[in-house]
């Protein structure tokens, strides 16, 4: 991200209260049930911290990362109001430059609204054994050419080789977005017959 962004997303960030709401988005809510508990997770891009907070208040250890200081200061602040600062840990980190030095494996690797190939990519690379990818991609517009939008089918690339457990793409509550939680293959289990 180039600096005009970083200022352009910490603008949006300084306004009084959390400009994206408490909860994280309306996806991460529908699949909770299928959501681990337990374990590391990694919220890439994570704004203002609703889903890293929300994470953490199940129970996991979160890795949250983002280039705006202005939403990581609303995220350390609400996570330590909310008791659950022990179980976050906070990157600041231009995204545009790859992943900062982050230590795996994960449960789970989150990155909503926010594309990035690269990224995916080497995120993926962190998955543990039966670990989830979690994306949600604002899609392109018809003859659309932004950097930050999807093309069709682009959410369903960053899941090749792995088990795709939810998928959607098209018009979702008012937005064009793809969804999709896709899972890495667990780790083999050894069985012995004697």
């Amino acid at each position: 991200m180039s600096d005009a962004d970083r200022a352009r997303w910490d603008a949006r960030y300084a306004r009084e209260g959390l400009v994206m709401g408490p909860l994280p988005k309306p996806l991460v809510l529908e699949l909770a049930p299928a959501l681990p508990r337990t374990g590391r997770a990694l919220d890439i891009a994570c704004g203002e911290g609703q889903l890293a907070i929300w994470l953490a208040q199940r129970g996991m250890h979160v890795t949250a990362v983002d280039v705006a200081p202005k939403g990581l200061e609303k995220l350390r602040a609400r996570a330590a109001e909310l008791g659950v600062e022990e179980r976050i840990e906070v990157m600041e980190a231009d995204l545009d430059h790859g992943l900062p030095e982050i230590s795996g494996p994960m449960d789970l690797v989150a990155c909503v609204d926010f594309y990035s190939p690269p990224i995916v990519a080497q995120a993926r690379r962190l998955l543990a054994p039966g670990g989830l990818l979690l994306v949600e991609l604002v899609l392109q517009p018809p003859g659309g050419d932004s950097p930050h939008r999807a093309p069709p089918g682009a959410a369903l690339e960053f899941a090749a080789g792995l088990r795709v457990q939810f998928y959607r793409e098209g018009i979702i509550r008012e937005r064009a977005l793809a969804q999709l939680l896709a899972q890495q293959a667990p780790a083999e289990t050894l069985s012995f017959s004697g």
